[in-house]
């Protein structure tokens, strides 16, 4: 039993002193994505150039000359503000303290990832998620594996099954597109009932928190991510699954669907 306690005691100072070592090496970079159990080693120069051709990319990313954040901040308080004077039952807390920059983390063979979690749009981007996760066009999704199998289950005997992917799919979502789709369905489907906000302020809101999402200062420059949904923001997954669902009603209304058909989403309301 002692001799156990000094193998485990070893090898877990061994794994520490290792550990202090990769930190301290500059040529190493550590990186842990998010949701794996695990760490990924890049080499620092490596990770320096995908970071130039991820920010470099002027459809995506747009380089500031002035931080932004106390302008950000007063443009979502001034649309706070008009949905508290309208409605106190649809209370927004104002956006008040200091705030950073998001983080740009990125791996070896994974899109990047911004944590958002120190800009200041980050609780509000939270609460409009919230808020309009129940008007998610869910009718052929599925929300888990099991509810998957328990669906598939005998229907496929004499039949095919075919599984489709898209690449890179929360980091190609059209943020203009799928604000005006978030909209129309909100205020003009009869289906589902308008929330109580402004359809201004809450278009207003939601380009704040997706199209000036911010990222770290690189090479001494900051940048602004401008388009598609930044893979780390409380929106990642909405934006994506609200996009494909009002994207396969409209074919669905047009042409005949297969037999079963279904769609990942871990969004579907319960």
């Amino acid at each position: 039993m002692d001799r156990g306690w000094r193998t485990r005691g070893t090898a877990s100072w061994a794994i520490r002193i290792a550990a202090k070592e990769l930190k301290d090496d500059s040529n190493i970079t550590v990186s842990k994505p998010d949701k794996i159990a695990a760490f990924f080693l890049i080499a620092t120069r490596n990770c320096h150039e995908k970071l130039d051709t991820i920010l470099t990319d002027t459809s995506k990313f747009k380089r500031l000359t002035a931080n932004p954040i106390q302008d950000i901040k007063q443009e979502a308080n001034r649309a706070i503000n008009a949905i508290n004077t309208i409605s106190s039952a649809m209370h927004f807390k104002p956006i008040t303290g200091e705030f950073g920059l998001g983080n740009v983390k990125t791996h070896s063979s994974l899109p990047p990832i911004i944590s958002q979690c120190p800009e200041p749009t980050y609780q509000l981007t939270k609460r409009l998620n919230s808020l309009l996760i129940p008007y998610l066009p869910y009718w052929y999704s599925v929300g888990s594996s099991m509810h998957f199998l328990t669906t598939v289950k005998g229907h496929f005997r004499e039949s095919v099954i075919n599984s489709l992917d898209v690449e890179s799919l929360f980091t190609n979502v059209p943020v203009n597109v799928t604000i005006k789709l978030i909209l129309d369905r909100v205020y003009r489907d009869d289906s589902t009932p308008p929330l109580n906000i402004s359809k201004l302020a809450l278009h207003t809101l939601l380009e704040i928190c997706t199209k000036k999402a911010l990222s770290s200062i690189h090479h001494g420059h900051m940048y602004i991510q401008k388009d598609d949904v930044a893979i780390g923001s409380p929106l990642d997954l909405l934006f994506p699954n609200f996009y494909r669902g009002v994207f396969k009603e409209h074919v669905f209304a047009r042409v005949d669907r297969a037999n079963l058909y279904m769609a990942a989403t871990s969004m579907t309301p319960s």
